[in-house]
């Protein structure tokens, strides 16, 4: 080597020591971030060998040139004790750095290892996954690495590290056979978020992930972009081993309209379970989008059977969809139902009233669903749907024909709380309401917004009608200042427990 030359290396180093020496003074207490700084492996290796990073919890050597050399020194630093976050996005490190990692000393703490952008192959990626010494490993970022590219010719022993639940292995050239090594590794075992978008995954590597015990804890699976089809897409819909699957990310694959229904139908399995309460027997698919297919395919789910409270609020379905749901054998044990907000007219109160299965319902929300008179007709001459204790038809114009139907049916004898608000009932439908005898269980009777007058508040003020009354709300009606005083000075309404008006 030349003098030149020496001294051209001299300045380098120095120039090196110098930027290490500011990066570090500058840095805050826990982080420090050398990123896009060219150091290469010989300012690593000065790094290494030269500072006390014994206070560090975070380092950032992204975009630095780096190899396996460097990468070999850095995990020989024995002053990496508190490390945590360790990120080497870009660089050039391959198996040998990776090996080197996982078989580093001093990094027992790291829980966040980001290799997104190197070329470490899957040797090199399992022997990360295997290590005993990265045994807080939480989460690996081998995003655009070199896995896939030729076949496993070694594959390390041991078992998967428990603790790495997150593995983003997304844009390699993973295809089938080498995802099935891969799950025959056991290297998936205690995954629960897995990334393998944008490689060349088919049918076979699809069945792979479907059929190994190894996917039992995923309950987050990318595989978008890449080549599965129908056949695919099936056995993952069907697989017993993503019980705990949760999301599902299969856009721009090859399946067709089988593999789309196969697929829609895990889709609501996976949702299901996301709304599902602990114990199994209320389920809240509210605003979640839903069309007559998908409450059909809930309707052959086996889980219903254990529901009890269904929530269908603000969906996409019509009376079709609910009709599926009340032919299903799982609905029989439904008590609640709720299909607010969802513009199904009177042809579901027709489906509600002939469904084989919905007899158990007690409570029913029809809130905001365009029924009318002759849906409240349909529920009246039920001879299925005859155990309701809470009914709520309101924001419906009903008007007071409505009233009189439900007056008149033994249907809603057993009515404990009834809600009508907002929906053209005047004094005659109270009226009617009142002097029906199929009332006498009523506790909670909501008539706000609506059109009652003096009349109304008289025929309720009378003894001996709507005995069990509780709760009564008149708000937002055209009452005068007599009705008003007859609130607060009538024995009736002064002994509710609760009286808005």
């Amino acid at each position: 080597m030349t003098t030149e030359t020496q001294m051209d290396e001299k300045k380098k180093e120095l120039a090196i020591i110098k930027l290490l020496r500011r990066k570090v003074d500058e840095a805050r207490e826990s982080f420090l971030d050398l990123s896009y700084e060219r150091i290469g492996d010989e300012g690593l290796m000065l790094l290494a060998r030269t500072r006390d990073l014994s206070h560090l919890v975070k380092l950032d050597l992204s975009n630095n040139n780096l190899t396996d050399a460097g990468i070999r020194e850095l995990a020989q630093c024995a002053s990496l004790t508190s490390l945590t976050t360790l990120i080497l996005y870009s660089n050039k490190i391959a198996d040998s750095g990776a090996a080197a990692l996982a078989q580093a000393p001093g990094l027992s703490a790291l829980q966040n290892l980001l290799l997104a952008g190197n070329r470490v192959g899957d040797e090199g990626a399992l022997e990360i996954i295997k290590s005993t010494k990265l045994k807080n490993l939480r989460l690996l970022d081998l995003e655009h690495n070199s896995l896939g590219r030729k076949p496993i010719a070694k594959f390390p022993g041991g078992v998967a590290n428990p603790n790495l639940k997150l593995l983003n292995l997304r844009k390699n050239k993973i295809g089938d056979e080498t995802l099935a090594g891969w799950a025959q590794t056991g290297a998936f075992t205690h995954v629960q978020h897995l990334n393998l978008g944008w490689n060349r995954i088919g049918d076979a590597g699809a069945k792979v992930i479907a059929n190994s015990p190894a996917s039992g804890q995923i309950d987050k699976l990318f595989l978008d972009s890449n080549w599965i089809g129908d056949a695919g897409t099936l056995a993952l819909a069907n697989s017993k081993n993503l019980e705990n699957l949760r999301d599902l990310y299969l856009f721009d694959n090859d399946f067709g309209k089988s593999g789309e229904e196969a697929l829609m139908e895990l889709a609501l399995k996976t949702l299901a379970r996301k709304c599902l309460s602990p114990d199994g027997k209320t389920l809240n698919l509210n605003g979640r989008r839903l069309r007559n297919k998908e409450l059909k395919a809930l309707a052959r789910m086996e889980f219903l059977a254990d529901v009890e409270t269904l929530s269908l609020r603000n969906n996409n379905f019509d009376h079709r969809g609910v009709e599926a749901l009340g032919q299903s054998p799982h609905a029989k044990n439904l008590k609640t139902l709720n299909l607010m907000d969802n513009a199904i007219g009177n042809k579901v109160a027709v489906v509600l009233a002939e469904a084989e299965n919905l007899g158990g319902l007690t409570a029913l929300n029809l809130e905001k669903t365009k029924i009318k008179w002759p849906g409240v007709l349909a529920l009246a001459r039920s001879k299925r749907l005859t155990g309701l204790r809470d009914l709520n038809l309101g924001h419906n114009e009903l008007g007071d024909k409505a009233m009189q139907i439900l007056a008149g049916s033994k249907n809603f004898s057993g009515l404990e709380r009834l809600r009508l608000w907002s929906a053209d009932i005047g004094d005659p439908g109270l009226i009617a309401l009142i002097q029906s005898s199929n009332f006498s269980r009523l506790k909670e009777l909501r008539l706000s917004s609506n059109c009652i007058a003096s009349n109304g508040v008289i025929a309720l003020s009378q003894p001996g009608k709507l005995s069990a009354l509780e709760i009564l709300d008149l708000r937002n009606n055209p009452l005068n200042d007599d009705d008003l005083f007859l609130f607060t000075q009538d024995k009736k309404f002064q002994s509710l427990q609760e009286l808005r008006f």
